[in-house]
């Protein structure tokens, strides 16, 4: 057992195939293959479940990954303390929930590279619910989730909460709404809504069933631009975070409703596994860009 190993294993796990971990670590495939046998001769047991696409690690396997990321990440933080003075540099595996809105992630990516020029950064913009097991399995260094506020993230991970955001109902400027409409009043209308794993998705969905309302789906989409584009025409309603209207080329077709009885709010949360060692002030970091980035001024209700 050595190193490389280690390497090669927790390659193939974190990008699910041996095609993938040979162009991460520059190598050819055939490499990875000696030493994923290398380790499973070293250890007595197989890793790997060669029968699951992606490639998925057994039960011995995923314990050999877990103590395997902590050794190479101890590496990663001698080399940044001895041939960078400490500076963090490497790959940074970062992920920022939809809801959020791309916003927070170029100000999150813009601060990031500002700060620590020798990181070199891998974003993704993708639900929450998928955001955490995806750090669970540590094929993410960190993430801006956003949770329901009866939701925690999992203890397994480190988690720090940024406070709560709102979302708010948006319509066509044309359509026309009583003054502090219901949502009994609103519930003739269809939703325009992203798929589900959404969590606004889930808090108009819960909302409505509470007073035994129709939760009609007029269109799902990925993507506010989109959503909102969609709402412009009239096709139906959508929940979004008022900065996220503020930034749609649609704005000027749309209006927030103020709905009676119905708010929605999420948490904010950084999170991250528990050894993160040399990338500790780039998660402060991120902390940071995301808080300013949803301390932007949002548009008044109607």
């Amino acid at each position: 057992m050595n190193f490389y190993d280690l390497e090669a294993l927790v390659g193939v796990i974190d990008y699910g195939s041996v095609i993938g971990a040979a162009a991460s670590l520059h190598v050819t495939q055939s490499a990875i293959t000696r030493r994923l046998r290398s380790l499973e001769d070293a250890l007595g047991v197989p890793l790997l479940d060669h029968k699951t696409r992606p490639l998925q690690p057994t039960r011995a396997g995923l314990e050999t990954y877990t103590f395997a990321k902590q050794v190479l990440n101890s590496v990663s933080d001698l080399k940044a303390a001895v041939v960078d003075d400490g500076e963090p540099s490497g790959n940074f595996r970062l992920g920022v929930a939809r809801s959020l809105g791309g916003a927070v992630l170029t100000e999150s990516i813009c601060c990031l590279r500002a700060e620590y020029p020798k990181l070199s950064i891998q974003a993704f913009s993708r639900w929450s619910a998928l955001l955490i097991e995806q750090l669970m399995s540590r094929t993410l260094d960190a993430a801006a989730l956003m949770l329901p506020r009866s939701e925690t993230p999992p203890e397994a991970l480190l988690a720090d909460y940024l406070g709560s955001e709102s979302f708010a109902v948006v319509a066509a400027k044309t359509t026309p709404f009583p003054p502090g409409p219901t949502l009994q009043e609103l519930s003739s209308h269809g939703w325009i809504l992203h798929p589900n794993g959404c969590g606004t998705r889930r808090s108009i969905e819960s909302a409505l069933a509470a007073q035994r309302l129709p939760f009609k789906v007029a269109v799902e989409v990925e993507g506010h631009e989109l959503q909102l584009s969609l709402v412009s025409q009239g096709v139906g309603l959508a929940l979004v975070m008022p900065q996220v209207l503020r930034g749609s080329e649609f704005r000027k077709d749309l209006k927030i409703v103020r709905v009676a009885d119905f708010l929605s709010e999420q948490g904010v949360w950084i999170v991250h596994p528990s050894h993160i060692g040399r990338l500790a002030p780039v998660v402060r970091t991120l902390r940071g860009a995301v808080k300013r980035s949803l301390h932007l001024k949002s548009i008044q209700p109607e």
